[in-house]
């Protein structure tokens, strides 16, 4: 199999508080393959320049083939996407917030789906013509940010946009509470969870069990740690309650996800 991977990070202090990254992914492999994508924390939006590609989401019972430009809401289950042939993906990958301030759009809209480009935005279909015709993946770079520029320039609620990224910002620590939120950004217990549905795609209380999982995550993933220590280390109190939070996300226990040995963060090809 042929790979080429590429990824731009971004520079601008706007850009960085809700973009991880720029990125494009070229293979070519006859055989037919399949991946499954593990809930990671992101959204994205992505232009499909590749033959058909199966997405497959048994939580929900739905199998589509992806159209030609989407939008991929944060997932709270694994969903597959089944490969054939050449394939080509050109990516924002971004944090929730990213939907809300581009789409204007609450973000909890998105969770565990796959939506047309043209029915989120009207612009991400010319988007996609012009990136498709783009010569080299740095053009497809200065493309992408011109259209990101102008779209958060026309933002008009910058206050909540902070905040929202405040909020990114305390998930990393361990002991998060729902009134420690509250108090952080000035906000009751009510209207926080309003806003988080909003902005970062789930409830105040779901919003600290995500992250505790996604710490448990990048533990597994980037270290070498015994299973007792990650979870001790991602907030979880005892080896229990850790393999019934992380199965309930990747349906898979820390165990059986570390023995997968995936190549990418959340990614495991079978």
């Amino acid at each position: 199999m042929k790979k080429t991977t590429d990824i731009h990070y971004p520079t601008g202090e706007l850009e960085k508080a809700f973009i991880n990254y720029i990125w494009r992914l070229s293979e070519f492999d006859l055989h037919r393959r399949k991946e499954i994508i593990l809930p990671k924390g992101t959204a994205e939006i992505i232009f499909n320049f590749s033959g058909n590609v199966a997405y497959l989401n048994p939580s929900l019972q739905v199998r589509t083939i992806l159209p030609a430009v989407f939008v991929n809401g944060l997932n709270f289950k694994p969903f597959s996407l089944v490969k054939e042939g050449r394939q080509e993906f050109l990516g924002i990958q971004m944090k929730s917030v990213g939907l809300r301030l581009l789409f204007n759009t609450p973000a909890k809209e998105f969770n565990d789906g796959v939506y047309e480009g043209n029915n989120v935005c009207s612009d991400l279909d010319f988007l996609a013509d012009e990136l498709h015709s783009a010569c080299s993946f740095n053009r497809q770079v200065e493309i992408i940010l011109k259209w990101i520029g102008k779209k958060i320039s026309q933002i008009s609620d910058r206050f909540s946009f902070n905040r929202a990224c405040r909020l990114i910002q305390l998930s990393q620590g361990i002991g998060l509470t729902v009134r420690k939120l509250s108090e952080e950004v000035c906000l009751s217990d009510r209207q926080l969870r309003r806003f988080s549905q909003d902005w970062l795609g789930m409830t105040t209380e779901e919003f600290i069990l995500y992250n505790k999982y996604l710490r448990a995550l990048h533990i597994l993933h980037n270290t070498k740690r015994s299973l007792t220590e990650a979870g001790l280390e991602a907030g979880y109190y005892d080896q229990s309650h850790f393999l019934r939070e992380f199965k309930s996300y990747a349906d898979l226990t820390p165990k059986q996800y570390r023995k997968a040995n995936a190549e990418f963060l959340g990614h495991i090809f079978p």
